[in-house]
């Protein structure tokens, strides 16, 4: 099946197609909506949003979330995750997007964190990149991949918290870093737990010569340890 974001930019009449096999569900709670429409109306209504300014962890400049990682927030994610992609990516583009609008003019690049290569061969897709792909196209800013991931990194879930920083350190690395070098760049990743990755990656790129680093994720947890 073609990517979803490639048949929502090339056309309604391809749209319309997709619509007829494969009818345009709410992500949140996986209704029959409009062919144009990104979620129930009911469903946006009981999302809880971020409302506070967030504390970065070590290496962000600015950490934006849209949504509390519970409820049909995290129904959604966890719909995405399982491979039920097309709906959701798309919606958490949108959303993602309105929220970075005030830090998009001082961004250089977008990037994404990459998925492991035993999740990328269960889905065939990287979600983070989708996402970022999306946001790129959206805002008219470059997308890059400059991060690869090690083929032995461990699910940071499986994980405790003082685990989880080094397991990234070591999981991720910069592939090329002429993109980097002296750019502010807006770091995609669709969940923030306890910030560890996200951290992780974003004193990389600054040691590899990054400007500044913004953190953007579609939910985060409550969690007080979370960033």
């Amino acid at each position: 099946m073609s990517d979803f974001s490639e048949i929502v930019h090339s056309g309604g009449a391809k749209r319309y197609l997709l619509d007829i096999f494969f009818p345009n569900r709410c992500p949140f709670c996986d209704r029959i909506i409009g062919m144009w429409d990104y979620w129930c109306d009911s469903c946006y209504d009981k999302l809880q949003m971020v409302d506070e300014r967030l504390t970065p962890p070590e290496g962000i400049d600015e950490m934006l979330s849209c949504c509390y990682y519970n409820g049909r927030a995290r129904s959604a994610v966890l719909r995405m995750k399982n491979g039920y992609y097309i709906y959701a990516i798309e919606t958490f583009a949108v959303m993602m997007t309105e929220l970075a609008g005030g830090i998009m003019n001082s961004v250089d690049l977008v990037t994404a964190v990459p998925t492991s290569w035993q999740r990328y061969g269960e889905l065939g897709y990287s979600q983070s990149e989708k996402i970022a792909r999306l946001i790129s196209a959206r805002s008219r800013k470059r997308y890059k991949r400059v991060l690869v991931v090690s083929a032995d990194k461990i699910e940071q879930k499986r994980l405790k918290k003082s685990e989880r920083f080094e397991n990234a350190n070591r999981s991720y690395k910069i592939r090329d870093d002429k993109y980097i070098i002296g750019k502010n760049i807006l770091l995609v990743d669709d969940v923030s737990t306890t910030g560890a990755t996200l951290s992780a990656i974003a004193l990389q790129l600054k040691a590899a010569g990054a400007n500044k680093v913004y953190g953007l994720t579609f939910a985060k947890t409550r969690e007080k340890t979370d960033t």
